[in-house]
C-alpha cells in the first residue's frame, strides 16, 4: 500500500502549499490596510488602488488566488478579480456607486463598461461575518459566490483594523473550480482517482474533468456541491457506501471492495487545519495499478543497486571527502542564517572545487544582502519614516525588552492631534506633515530623556515613562504633556496652536503587557475626545461604557433599518398672541427592548458613527413630506425647524438631498429652517460659508441654534446669512431671577434686532419667563410652557386650545424693557 501513502502524502502536501499562500496573502494585506490607515468611510479608491498594486506586482504567481477584498464596517465593498486570461477587473460597492455592487470590465471604475448588483451587503456574507468571530486568519466556509458567474469559493479573511478599533475585513478568495488541477496532474494516480471531501462527504476537489457542482430540483434554483455518493466515477460512489457504513477515525483508513468486476484498494486520510479546514482526502487505485506498480518499483530498486554499487566502489571516498562535507556545512550555515545568526557565512570551508566555491560566494552574497533586507524592514517597522520617532510596533518591542526581567512602574500617555484633518486640509498635506515634525521635535526636546515617544497614529502620538520618578512626575492627569501644547507650533512662516487631548494608563507594567495598555489608553481617549476633560485616565467603568456605546449603536442601526424612529413636534409660539408659528422636528426612539431611549442618550452614539447621516436624512425626509401633507391645518407663515448634524452639513451631496426633499414633498423653500449649532458655523471654515449660501440660494433660511453657548464672533456672525437666532435654555432656565443671564438675552436680542433677524428663546417652562422675554422683546419661545414634543396629529390637535387659553387671559405684553 506504499503507492497510496504515496499518492495521498503528494495530494496533501500539494494541498498544504496550494492553500497557505491565500493565507499568508491575506494577512500580509490586512497588516498593510490596518497600518496605512487606508479606509475612509464611503470612499474605497485608495484601499482598491493598494489592492491592485499588491496582486498584480506581488502576488500574479499565485493562480490559485481569484479575488483579492476589502468590505467596510459602513457596508463599502472593493475587490481585485483576476480573469482567466490574466486581466484583472475592479469590483466597486461605494458612495461613487451610490451604494451599488458594480463589476468593471477593467481596472479603473470607468462610466458604462459594469455590470451592477444592487443589495450587495458584504457584511452579511460568509467570509465577513466567519473573519468577525474567528481569531485571526481563517478559512471560511464554502459559499457562492455573489455575481455573474455563479460559482463556488472560500476565503481567507482576517479582520482589518486600526488605532480606532475594526475598520472591515479583508479576504483572498480560492475558486472550488481550480483546486482539481494538481490532483488530475497527479503523476501517481494511473487509472485511480483522487477526492478532498469536507465533514459533510460533498466533494470539494476530484480528479475527474467533471465539475463538483450539481443542480437539484428546479433548475432556476443556484448548484451545490455533488455529494461523493453522487460522483460519476463508480470506485467513489462505491468508496462514499463504504464511509456511510463505517465511524469516522482520527488516522489513515483503508478498505478494499469491488465494483464493476474490478477490485479496488482505497485510503481515506483526514486532513485538518485549525484555522477552519476539516476535510478527508480519498484516494482510490485498481488493483491492476498496484500489482504494475511493484513490478516496476522492484525493476527500478535492482537496476539502482546495480549502479549503485559500481559507482559507490569507483567515486564512494572521493565524493564523500570532496563534495559532501562542503555541502553540509553549507546546509548548516543555512539553518543558522534562518534563525537570524547572521555571521553564518563565516564558518564555510574554503575549497578548491570551482562549484562549490560558487556556491560559496552565492551563499555568502546572499546573506548579505538579506542582512540589509533585514535591517531595512527592522528600521521602517520600528521607526516612522516622518518623524523618526518609534512606531508603535518599536515602542511595544521596547516596553518588552525593558521588562524582560521582570514588572516595573509605568505610566502611558496617548495623545490626539484634535481637528487635525480638518486644519490640514485647509493648510495642505505638506504643511500638515510639517506640523507633525514640529510636535514630534517639541515632545523630544522634552520628553526624551524621560521616556520614550512613539507616533502611535496619524495624528496620535504615545509618552511611555518607564521609571519611577519620572511616573510620579508624570502623575495621572496628563498636564506635563498637554502643557507643551499651550504655546503655538512654527511652521515655515506660520504660528499654529493646537488643541490636544489624552488618555492616560498608570500602574505595573508587565512583559507583554503594552497592547492591552495602548487598547485601555485609546478607551481613554476616546472619552476625552468626547469633552469629558481634556485628559482622562483609564478605569475599567470605560471599557463597560464604551461597550455600552457600541451594543446601543449596533441597535440604533437595526432599529434605523426596521423603521423604529419616531418623529416629534414642538410648537414655535409667538408671545404676542399665543398661536402656534412653526415647529421643530425631534427625533424619538421607542426601543422595543429599552423603551423611549433619550435622544441626549443616542445622538451622541450616532454622531460618533456614521448612523447620524442616515438618521438626519431620515428626520429631513420625514419632516418635509409630514409637514407638506398638513399645509391647509397649519397657520399663515408657518416654519419648519429641522436640525442639521455637522457630519451631515459637510457632505458634498447635501444640497442636493434637501433639494430632492423639497421636490419630492412639494413643501415651499420659505417654510423649511435649518438649524445648525454655533460651534459648527465657526469651526467650518470657508467651506461652510459656500454651502449656507447654496442652501439659501434654494430658498430655505437658516438658524443659529444654541447660540451663546460657544465662543461667538461677531466679526464672523456678519459674515452668516441667516435668517434666525435661537437662544439657548441655559440662558432661559434662571430667568427672571438671574440678572446675569438677563443681561445676556439683552444683549443677544438687541444683536438680533441689529441683524434684522428673528429670535426664538429655548426651554420657556414658567410664565415669568415668557413674560419677561416679551417685555424685553423677545417675539417667538418654546418650551414646556406651550407644549411637550408630540407626534404631528397631536400637535396640531392641540393648537386651537393653546390659542383659546391664550386669548382667555394668558396674552403678553409686548412692550420692551428699557
Amino acid at each position: 500500500m506504499r503507492l497510496l501513502d504515496a499518492i495521498t502524502t503528494a495530494s496533501r502536501q500539494q494541498l498544504v502549499d496550494y492553500l497557505e499562500t491565500p493565507l499568508q496573502v491575506q494577512h500580509a494585506l490586512a497588516q498593510a490596510l490596518g497600518q496605512a490607515g487606508l479606509y475612509t468611510p464611503g470612499d474605497m479608491r485608495p484601499i482598491y488602488l493598494h489592492l491592485l498594486r499588491a496582486f498584480s506586482q506581488l502576488y500574479a504567481q499565485y493562480d490559485q488566488i481569484s479575488v483579492l477584498s476589502f468590505g467596510g464596517v459602513g457596508g463599502e465593498y472593493t475587490g481585485v478579480r483576476r480573469e482567466s486570461d490574466g486581466r484583472y477587473r475592479l469590483i466597486l460597492q461605494d458612495d461613487s456607486t451610490h451604494g451599488v455592487l458594480q463589476v468593471f470590465a477593467g481596472r479603473e471604475p470607468v462610466a458604462g463598461t459594469a455590470r451592477s448588483f444592487p443589495g450587495y451587503d458584504p457584511r452579511v456574507r460568509p467570509w465577513y461575518v466567519h473573519a468577525t468571530t474567528a481569531e485571526g486568519t481563517s478559512w471560511s466556509p464554502i459559499y457562492m459566490v455573489t455575481g455573474e458567474r455563479g460559482d463556488v469559493a472560500m476565503s481567507a479573511s482576517t479582520v482589518v483594523k486600526t488605532a480606532d478599533g475594526m475598520v472591515g475585513v479583508a479576504a483572498a478568495d480560492l475558486r472550488l473550480s481550480t483546486m482539481g488541477r494538481f490532483l488530475r496532474t497527479q503523476p501517481l494516480r494511473g487509472n485511480g482517482y483522487i477526492a478532498i471531501i469536507d465533514a459533510q462527504d460533498r466533494l470539494v476537489a476530484h480528479s475527474l474533468p467533471q465539475s463538483v457542482l450539481a443542480r437539484k430540483g428546479d433548475a432556476y434554483q443556484p448548484p451545490a456541491l455533488m455529494r461523493l455518493s453522487d460522483s460519476p466515477a463508480a470506485a467513489l460512489r462505491a468508496a462514499a457506501r463504504w464511509l456511510e457504513r463505517s465511524a469516522p477515525a482520527d488516522g489513515p483508513v483503508r478498505m478494499r471492495f469491488t465494483e464493476q468486476g474490478q477490485l479496488y484498494h482505497a485510503q481515506i486520510t483526514p486532513f485538518h487545519d485549525p484555522r477552519g479546514i476539516d476535510w478527508r482526502i480519498v484516494a482510490v487505485l485498481p488493483e491492476s495499478d498496484l500489482v504494475s506498480s511493484i513490478r516496476a518499483d522492484s525493476r527500478k530498486a535492482m537496476t539502482s543497486t546495480l549502479v549503485l554499487a559500481v559507482l559507490g566502489l569507483a567515486f564512494g571516498l572521493w565524493l564523500l571527502q570532496r563534495a559532501i562535507r562542503p555541502i553540509q556545512v553549507t546546509a548548516q550555515a543555512a539553518h543558522r542564517l534562518a534563525r537570524g545568526e547572521w555571521d553564518a557565512a563565516r564558518t564555510l570551508p574554503v575549497t578548491p572545487l570551482i562549484e562549490l566555491s560558487a556556491l560559496v560566494d552565492a551563499f555568502n552574497h546572499m546573506a548579505q544582502q538579506l542582512h540589509q533586507s533585514f535591517e531595512q524592514m527592522r528600521a521602517l517597522l520600528q521607526f516612522d519614516g516622518l518623524t523618526q520617532l518609534l512606531t508603535r510596533s518599536g515602542l511595544v518591542e521596547r516596553a518588552d525588552d525593558a521588562t524582560a526581567d521582570g514588572a516595573r512602574p509605568a505610566a502611558l500617555c496617548l495623545l490626539e492631534l484634535q481637528n487635525f484633518r480638518s486644519l490640514r486640509d485647509d493648510v495642505g498635506h505638506h504643511t500638515g506633515d510639517q506640523l507633525l515634525q514640529a510636535v514630534a521635535d517639541r515632545l523630544r526636546a522634552h520628553l526624551q530623556s524621560q521616556a520614550l515617544l512613539a507616533r502611535s497614529g496619524h495624528n496620535e502620538f504615545a509618552v511611555l515613562w518607564l521609571e519611577a520618578p519620572a511616573c510620579e512626575q508624570a502623575g495621572s492627569d496628563g498636564q506635563q504633556v498637554l502643557a507643551l501644547f499651550d504655546r503655538p507650533f512654527s511652521v515655515g512662516e506660520d504660528d499654529i496652536l493646537l488643541q490636544a487631548c489624552a488618555g492616560m494608563v498608570t500602574g505595573t507594567l508587565t512583559p507583554g503587557a503594552l497592547p492591552e495598555w495602548l487598547r485601555n489608553a485609546s478607551i481613554a481617549l476616546s472619552e476625552a475626545e468626547r469633552g469629558a476633560s481634556r485628559c482622562v485616565r483609564y478605569e475599567p467603568e470605560l471599557a463597560k461604557r464604551m461597550h455600552g456605546r457600541r451594543h446601543l449603536a449596533m441597535e440604533l442601526r437595526q432599529a434605523l433599518e426596521k423603521h423604529e424612529l419616531q418623529l416629534h413636534y414642538q410648537p414655535v409660539v409667538d408671545l404676542a398672541t399665543g398661536t402656534m408659528r412653526g415647529a421643530e422636528a425631534l427625533v424619538r426612539w421607542p426601543s422595543p427592548a429599552r423603551g423611549m431611549v433619550p435622544p441626549c442618550l443616542f445622538i451622541p452614539v450616532a454622531e460618533e458613527s456614521d448612523l447620524i447621516l442616515g438618521i438626519d436624512r431620515w428626520v429631513l425626509h420625514k419632516a418635509t413630506h409630514d409637514i407638506a401633507a398638513h399645509l391647509p391645518r397649519l397657520p399663515p407663515g408657518f416654519e419648519l425647524h429641522v436640525n442639521v448634524s455637522a457630519r451631515e452639513l459637510i457632505q458634498s451631496d447635501f444640497v442636493m438631498t434637501l433639494e430632492q426633499a423639497l421636490t419630492s414633498s412639494a413643501l415651499p423653500p420659505a417654510m423649511l429652517t435649518l438649524e445648525l449649532t454655533e460651534s459648527m458655523l465657526l469651526d467650518g471654515g470657508d467651506a461652510t460659508l459656500q454651502r449656507i449660501g447654496a442652501i439659501k440660494a434654494l430658498g430655505v433660511k437658516i438658524a443659529i441654534d444654541d447660540f451663546g453657548t460657544g465662543y461667538s464672533s461677531l466679526a464672523y456672525l456678519s459674515r452668516l446669512r441667516f435668517d434666525c437666532i435661537k437662544i439657548d435654555q441655559s440662558f432661559v432656565r434662571r430667568l427672571p431671577a438671574s440678572q446675569a443671564d438677563t443681561a445676556i438675552v439683552t444683549a443677544v436680542l438687541r444683536i438680533a434686532d441689529g441683524f434684522g433677524v428673528q429670535v426664538v428663546a429655548e426651554g420657556v417652562e414658567e410664565p415669568a419667563q415668557a413674560e419677561l422675554l416679551s417685555r424685553l422683546g423677545c417675539g417667538f419661545a418654546q418650551g414646556y410652557l406651550f407644549a411637550r414634543p408630540a407626534p404631528l396629529a397631536q400637535m396640531l390637535a392641540c393648537q386651537a386650545d393653546m390659542t383659546a387659553a391664550w386669548a382667555s387671559g394668558a396674552r403678553l405684553d409686548r412692550t420692551p424693557e428699557v
